[in-house]
Parts: C-alpha cells; structure tokens; sequence
C-alpha cells in the first residue's frame, strides 16, 4: 500500500528540509540516516568507556574507607587533600600519628574524629625563653662545630623534637642539656 502524502520536515542529522512521505522519516536519506545511527552508537560507546575509568578511578579509594590504618599517601587520596597539609595538621597537633618504621600511619577512626569536633586542637608544649640561661646553652655554629651536623639537618632536628630557640642579638641559642641528650 502506497502513500501518497508529502510532509514538510527537517532531516535530524544534517538540518537540511525535505519531503517525507511517512509521518515517522526523521532523516532526508540513508546515508544521515547511517550517519546518525554510527553517531549515537559511537556516544554510547564513550559514556560506557567514561563510566568504566570512574569505577577504576574510585575503587582504591572506596577499599580505603574499609581500612583500620592508613598511611599518609592513603590519608591524601582518602580526604582529597595534599599530603604536606596533613604534615601540617599533624604538627599542630590535629592528628596523631604512630611510625611504623619508616612509615607513618594513622588510625582510621582518628581521621573519622577529625570532622566530629573541627575546632579542637591538641596544642603543643611551648617552652618559654626564661627557663633557660644563655651560659646553659649553645648557639648554632657552636653546635654544627661539636657534633658535625649540617645548618639544615640542626633546624631539622629542633623542629622535630620541639627544642626551644633563644634569639639574643644575631644569634640564636638552644639548651645544652637537650641538645647533648639528641645528638649523643
């Protein structure tokens, strides 16, 4: 049975107007019409190849939610934040950390902690300048000279054991006592 009827309308693929002689033609020929068809297989394609990369990309850290203990690296991927922040919030004092040799790891359930109570802050000892006398202490070449360490190794070493400094003049002063008990 034939058609007869001529309907105005504008092919879906290249925009261009045609005559239809169905109410259902969308395209003005086989070839948009193959063109079309290839076009929305290939996007199916690429959706499916997108959602695939983000499972992959999201399954280390979804097996990282499940984890008792994480190492720093862990903790950076897990929060979304670099790992010299979390360096940073562990020397204020907002997280504790345990060495496991060389590693250092975090409990899980600290890190889940860290968001229930934002505001506290576990502040570090500070020493004050007058319980040390500048006759009780070394200044810094004094110190390099005596025990052969390097300037930056020295800085490093105060910073990580929380030695007080005493700045007097151009020099700067550390206690003895802790010094000699470090590096002895």
């Amino acid at each position: 049975m034939s058609s007869h009827i001529q309907i105005n309308r504008i092919c879906q693929h290249c925009g261009k107007e045609f005559i239809a002689r169905t109410t259902t033609t969308s395209y003005c020929s086989h070839k948009c019409n193959s063109s079309a068809y290839k076009a929305k297989t290939r996007k199916a394609k690429i959706e499916k190849s997108n959602e695939q990369v983000q499972l992959v990309k999201s399954k280390p850290v979804e097996d990282l939610k499940f984890k008792a203990f994480l190492s720093i690296a862990d903790t950076s991927k897990l929060l979304g934040i670099s790992r010299r922040t979390i360096y940073r919030m562990i020397e204020r004092g907002e997280m504790i950390i345990a060495k496991a040799g060389r590693r250092s790891i975090l409990r899980r359930s600290d890190i889940d902690n860290l968001f229930d109570n934002p505001t506290t802050i576990i502040p570090k000892i500070k020493y004050t300048q007058t319980e040390y006398d500048i006759s009780d202490c070394y200044n810094m070449q004094e110190i390099q000279d005596k025990f052969g360490v390097s300037g930056k190794a020295l800085y490093g070493i105060i910073k990580r054991n929380n030695i007080p400094k005493l700045p007097k003049g151009k020099f700067v002063y550390v206690p003895k006592v802790m010094i000699d008990k470090i590096l002895n």
